[in-house]
């Protein structure tokens, strides 16, 4: 294993919901069955069966989901309400959408997260629907709550200061190498900060920012997870982002967040959520600097695309193109200083990609690829490789496969790019039988194993 991810991810929530119960799939298929028989049903249930519900590749019937909610005791009202999978995860409280946003609600979110608990495995979307969507709303109404705290140490600017430091540090650090390996010291920077906010003496400037930062490195935790494909876990994070830069007032970071929340969103085929997070953030766009408006295009051409509104994304990225051209570098939050053209031709060459433009997609992904961090281009040349896939050039897919293939064994951790590499194998399938596409799809299986 070459990024350094769980040893088990926990890919659908029947998984989830199986081993919160300690079973085993093969344990789990025989309380199916047992239960099944009790109720008058001879299912025919096996590990094999288990596997296939948590790959996505079957449903079980009607009946057979009456009985896995027997055997896991969720009661049938909840099961009837909700559709499968989603009524296997109704009984877990990690999503409360009915916490208040308030600055005690915002520090006992991050107290949460900043804590020593294990990290969720859950590599699927815990919350999605009009719910995903209900975040956002909350977001957008909520009002801004500082309170500066009366007792314990004082917090100097001074100290703030050097806390951001660290936080710049890790971003950087992020950025060349992926950010798997550095969830936990994300963690510790995050459990400083709440510490201060609990018991520090400060003032409403000071705890402005401490917020602010807070929520920058809950951000930075969310993308690092998403990168890791530890999807609910980032789904917890962002939200707590979004709580964090609410309570600081902080329109353009609540924006920020907004954008990966309905990126991620929408590569879980959560689009209708994908969007309306996108409507969210976008009603901000006048508060915000022009490189915050570029990304919020950026990531709606994404959203639309994934959407299927071709025009939309179309529109999107002309409007992306436009405010980067009025961007003024003295006006970009440092969380914002990835972005640039580099990352904006990455999303013009998926657009181009997804629209059988493949031409105009190499030409925009290599221009991407030229100046992108390391952990980037892991994952850029595997998209570069499908462009040269779709454009029929076998032998640039093949050279911006191994270039992907090498970062990563050099080092870059994430799975992201590993997935993207994914891709590119089964794309090479009406090719398998050439030698040398047979040794790229060898090496990739390596990477994934």
């Amino acid at each position: 294993m070459m990024i350094g991810r769980p040893t088990e991810l926990l890919r659908h929530p029947l998984s989830y919901a199986r081993v919160e119960a300690g079973l085993g799939k093969t344990k789990f298929a025989q309380l199916v069955r047992l239960e099944g028989r009790a109720l008058g049903h001879n299912l025919g249930t096996t590990r094999s069966t288990v596997f296939k519900w948590e790959r996505g590749d079957h449903e079980p019937d009607d009946i057979t989901q009456i009985v896995i909610g027997r055997v896991l005791r969720i009661p049938d009202a909840v099961r009837t309400s909700m559709s499968w999978p989603r009524w296997l995860l109704a009984g877990d409280s990690t999503f409360d959408l009915a916490v208040p946003w308030t600055q005690a609600a915002t520090l006992k979110s991050l107290t949460s997260l900043a804590g020593s608990g294990p990290m969720d495995r859950r590599a699927f979307l815990g919350i999605g629907g009009m719910a995903l969507v209900g975040i956002g709303a909350q977001w957008a109404t909520a009002d801004p709550a500082i309170a500066a705290a009366a007792s314990g140490d004082r917090v100097t600017s001074a100290t703030v200061d050097h806390m951001r430091d660290r936080v710049e540090s890790l971003r950087s650090m992020e950025q060349e190498t992926g950010g798997s390996q550095f969830l936990d010291p994300a963690r510790t920077d995050l459990r400083l900060i709440t510490h201060m906010l609990e018991n520090g003496r400060y003032t409403e400037e000071t705890a402005r920012q401490l917020y602010t930062l807070a929520s920058e490195v809950c951000c930075l935790l969310g993308w690092m997870s998403y990168d890791a494909s530890l999807h609910s876990a980032a789904q917890q994070q962002y939200s707590a982002a979004l709580r964090s830069a609410k309570t600081a007032g902080d329109d353009t970071l609540g924006a920020h967040t907004l954008c990966f929340m309905a990126t991620q969103a929408a590569n879980h085929h959560e689009q209708r959520a994908a969007v309306g997070l996108m409507d969210t953030a976008e009603a901000v766009q006048r508060r915000v600097p022009p490189i915050m408006r570029a990304s919020l295009a950026a990531h709606q051409t994404t959203v639309y695309n994934k959407a299927g509104d071709k025009r939309k994304a179309a529109a999107a990225l002309n409007r992306a193109f436009d405010a980067l051209s009025r961007a003024d570098g003295s006006e970009t939050p440092s969380y914002l200083a990835w972005f640039g053209e580099a990352q904006l031709r990455s999303t013009e060459g998926r657009f181009f990609l997804t629209t059988g433009q493949a031409g105009q997609a190499t030409a925009a992904l290599e221009r991407s690829v030229a100046e992108a961090a390391p952990r980037d281009k892991a994952i850029r040349y595997g998209t570069l490789a499908l462009a040269y896939q779709q454009a029929g050039d076998l032998d640039g897919a093949l050279d911006a496969t191994h270039k992907a293939a090498g970062l990563i064994e050099e080092g870059i951790h994430s799975q992201r790019g590993v997935e993207r590499l994914e891709d590119v194998r089964r794309a090479f399938r009406p090719v398998k039988n050439e030698p040398k596409v047979q040794e790229a799809s060898e090496r990739i299986a390596a990477l994934a194993a």
